[in-house]
């Protein structure tokens, strides 16, 4: 008859061991966000948490381990990848730009203190065949159907169009990241920049629909 009330007790410490590690998670995730990756401490975490310095390294283990754990849930975040957006070129950007900010909005600590965790490791490093730079890419890449409806003309290498595209993501996550810029510039950053990207190869009529689009932007 014990041992039904031992099991709970066992769920019970095992469920407040979690939701307080998850705690410490938010602590660091803000400490990170806040100072950056390299002036990070345990010790500074377990100051923050009202905890001993043994007792992180018994729930998270080392810094690195942190590092770790935030570039595996920002992997588990990038869903919002596989959505499926709209085939006009300036709503096609408006809405990956867009969903971006809704994620980053969601949790500005953990999404800043991940990207700056992914750059320690070279996450995003270009020379990994099957990193997360391959597939930023793929998605950056313009779409086939633009082309063969004439909106673009395919006079500029579509290979350059998609490094531009990429590139305007990756600067202005960095911006933001580190706290250059906040979301709303964010936005502004990025969309102004992609679809200067598209007007360099655009028909006469995408190219007049991007330029007033780019000039909404800009505008009070």
């Amino acid at each position: 008859m014990k041992k039904p009330a031992r099991a709970l007790g066992n769920a019970t410490r095992q469920a407040n061991k979690k939701l307080r590690r998850e705690n410490i998670f938010n602590i660091a995730k803000r400490l990170i966000a806040t100072n950056g990756l390299d002036d990070f401490t345990i010790s500074q975490l377990a100051l923050e948490a009202g905890v001993t310095t043994p007792t992180i390294h018994n729930l998270f283990g080392k810094k690195s381990d942190i590092v770790k754990e935030l570039v595996a849930r920002l992997i588990e975040q990038m869903k919002w990848n596989t959505l499926d957006p709209p085939s006009d070129p300036i709503e096609n950007t408006k809405f990956f730009v867009g969903h971006m900010v809704m994620a980053f909005e969601q949790d500005e600590n953990f999404y800043r203190a991940a990207f700056m965790a992914a750059e320690q490791v070279r996450l995003f490093d270009p020379k990994i065949t099957d990193g997360l730079f391959q597939r930023a890419q793929r998605l950056a890449a313009p779409r086939r159907e633009w082309y063969a409806s004439g909106l673009l003309l395919g006079n500029v290498e579509p290979r350059a169009i998609m490094r531009k595209v990429h590139n305007s993501n990756r600067l202005g996550r960095l911006d933001w990241a580190v706290g250059y810029i906040d979301l709303v510039q964010f936005r502004h950053q990025v969309t102004e920049s992609i679809l200067l990207a598209y007007a360099c190869d655009a028909s006469p009529e995408l190219h007049a629909r991007l330029i007033e689009e780019i000039n909404r932007l800009d505008s009070p």
